[in-house]
């Protein structure tokens, strides 16, 4: 496979997880703000998060298909149930998803190692301004207690997968777009990380 369509791929990959962590996000954020409701009436919601953030993109005109997908993979974690009411079947995020949150808030989340890493590096970068000076310090915080490594002040890495706990972050505190997950094949000068993760050296 030629080298240039290899990393067209990973990209697709990447965003592709990117625009699903956005949605699990946001619907976490409108299901915490607005208690039981069903697709339809949370579609607005997030659209209206969606466009507010600038990653109005994420959904099609009609949003509910994507979003019925988004809520059945929340489903699938616990974090969310569905329970029919007049005729509709509604959502709501469960004691495990409010758990999850609250373990998100206490910093007591941690990153578990795989058997074997895949050799590609999870990348949390931030923008957050000022005014929220508290929230930024908070992340960093709880970046540090996750065991990611500092590449740059808001440039933090980790070699594990934890896309789940990111989406909880970014729901818990509202950080929409100001927080981003990315996932890269290859750091520049990487040997420190990987000493700092006890992984073999280049």
């Amino acid at each position: 496979m030629p080298m240039g369509h290899k990393r067209g791929s990973l990209e697709h990959v990447a965003k592709k997880r990117s625009r699903r962590g956005s949605l699990e996000s946001l619907l976490l954020r409108v299901l915490l703000a607005g208690g039981i409701m069903t697709v339809a009436l949370a579609a607005p919601k997030v659209a209206a998060l969606l466009k507010k953030e600038h990653i109005d993109a994420v959904l099609p005109p009609d949003p509910r298909q994507r979003l019925r997908e988004t809520a059945a993979r929340l489903a699938r974690k616990g974090w969310v149930s569905f329970e029919e009411k007049n005729g509709r079947t509604q959502m709501r995020i469960t004691r495990k998803g409010m758990r999850e949150i609250s373990r998100v808030n206490l910093g007591a989340y941690t990153i578990r190692a795989p058997s074997r890493w895949d050799e590609r590096w999870r990348v949390v970068i931030f923008d957050i301004p000022e005014k929220r000076r508290v929230d930024r310090i908070r992340i960093r915080n709880l970046l540090v207690q996750l065991g990611f490594y500092r590449l740059q002040d808001s440039v933090w890495v980790h070699p594990y997968d934890c896309e789940e706990i990111i989406t909880l972050i970014k729901a818990e505190y509202k950080f929409g777009t100001s927080v981003r997950y990315l996932v890269a094949d290859v750091i520049e000068f990487e040997n420190p990380i990987r000493t700092h993760f006890g992984l073999p050296v280049g």
